[in-house]
């Protein structure tokens, strides 16, 4: 019983660590970087990605203005 506690609790941590850094709002600019990396501005926070898939995703919710959860 104390180890589900235990994992339960870790697993309540870790998820509270990880909405900390989110951020929601509509993307403020984009841009390609010289690393092959793409970078996004939500919420005054600038994340970044190097996975090519979700580059389009991304413009499109700022071309069309929705708001985004990262």
């Amino acid at each position: 019983m104390k180890k589900i506690f235990v994992a339960a609790l870790f697993a309540f941590v870790s998820v509270n660590a990880m909405a900390a850094d989110c951020a929601k709002g509509k993307i403020e600019f984009s841009k390609y970087n010289e690393n092959d990396t793409f970078t996004v501005k939500v919420a005054g926070k600038e994340y970044w990605t190097n996975r090519w898939n979700l580059q389009p995703l991304l413009q499109s919710a700022q071309l069309t203005g929705m708001t985004v959860t990262i």
